[in-house]
């Protein structure tokens, strides 16, 4: 999952970061993002609650849809794009450092 440090409900993620309750739900609905329990079978949409991870893709997806006026499975095509580009980014960090270690034994 994700290596998130805190959660925050459904009610708070939309009080505290000015998001219509629809639009959550519309990002959730598009898979887009996952509540972390939305799996339990007792989970209703306002029980809902969601990881700094999820957040930020969620208020990406609402700026992307809003401010360029795209529909949802374009905007879950381009967060998927974005999400693997990050992932690609981290894995070539990873191994640019394992070069580095073997690039410094081998000069000493």
């Amino acid at each position: 999952m994700s290596d998130s440090l805190f959660s925050v409900s459904f009610y708070e993620l939309c009080q505290l970061e000015e998001i219509q309750s629809h639009l959550v739900i519309e990002v959730v609905e598009y898979g887009i993002v996952d509540p972390l329990n939305k799996g339990s079978d007792d989970a209703s949409e306002e029980q809902w609650v969601f990881d700094t991870d999820s957040i930020y893709w969620l208020k990406k997806a609402v700026r992307l849809h809003q401010d360029l006026e795209i529909d949802w499975v374009a905007v879950a095509m381009v967060i998927d794009l974005m999400q693997q580009k990050e992932a690609l980014q981290k894995e070539k960090e990873a191994y640019q450092r394992q070069l580095q270690r073997f690039i410094k034994e081998d000069n000493s």
